[in-house]
C-alpha cells in the first residue's frame, strides 16, 4: 500500500501515489469515476448541511470548506463512499486504507471536491471550474488563461498569485 498522500497534494501527487501515469487517457477515466462518486456524496450528505459543521463554523453560511465540517461528519462520508465504491474505484481506494479506518484516497478526492465548492477558489466561480482536471507540463493544475497549456519560457507558476512570473 502507498503511504498516504496530504490532502493538499496536487492531482499528478495523487496520481502518481496510486501508480497511475497522469498522460494515459485510462488515468483520466479512473480520476473522473473517483471524482464522481465523492461529488454524489458531497451533494447528497455535506453540501448545505450545518448540522455538520463545526461549532466554530455554525453560523456561517454555506458553501462550506472540507475544514468546516467535523472530523466525524468528513469520516462517516468517507466511509459510506468506500462501502458504495464501484468495481472500477474499489480496487483504488484499497490502496488508501488504513489500520484505523480511514482512507487517504477518498479523503483526498473529497477534500479537492469540497475545494471547489467552498467559494473561496477563483476557478470555482470562473468557466474552469474543473481546471484541476489538465495538468499543464510542470504536472501543476493549470488555472487561468495564462497558466494553462505549456509554460513560459524563464518563469515559474506561483500559485498565490495564481499565474506564471519571472
Amino acid at each position: 500500500m502507498p503511504p498516504p498522500l496530504i490532502r493538499s497534494a496536487t492531482k499528478r501527487q495523487f496520481l502518481l501515489q496510486l501508480d497511475l501515469d497522469p498522460s494515459d487517457d485510462r488515468t483520466s477515466q479512473t480520476y473522473w469515476l473517483l471524482k464522481d462518486e465523492a461529488i454524489r456524496a458531497y451533494e447528497t450528505q455535506l453540501q448545505g448541511r450545518r448540522e455538520l459543521l463545526r461549532p466554530e463554523y455554525a453560523a456561517q453560511d454555506p458553501p462550506y470548506a472540507a475544514a468546516h465540517f467535523t472530523a466525524a461528519a468528513f469520516s462517516s462520508v468517507v466511509h459510506s463512499i468506500y462501502s458504495r465504491a464501484s468495481l472500477q474505484t474499489r480496487p483504488f481506494y484499497n490502496k488508501g486504507c488504513n489500520a484505523q479506518g480511514d482512507n487517504w484516497v477518498i479523503s483526498w478526492m473529497l477534500y479537492h471536491v469540497c475545494r471547489y465548492r467552498d467559494g473561496r477558489n477563483i476557478r470555482a466561480r470562473s468557466r474552469e471550474f474543473h481546471a484541476d482536471d489538465d495538468l499543464d507540463d510542470s504536472g501543476s493544475s493549470g488555472s487561468s488563461s495564462a497558466s494553462l497549456g505549456s509554460k513560459p519560457t524563464g518563469m515559474f507558476y506561483d500559485a498565490a498569485r495564481n499565474g506564471y512570473r519571472r
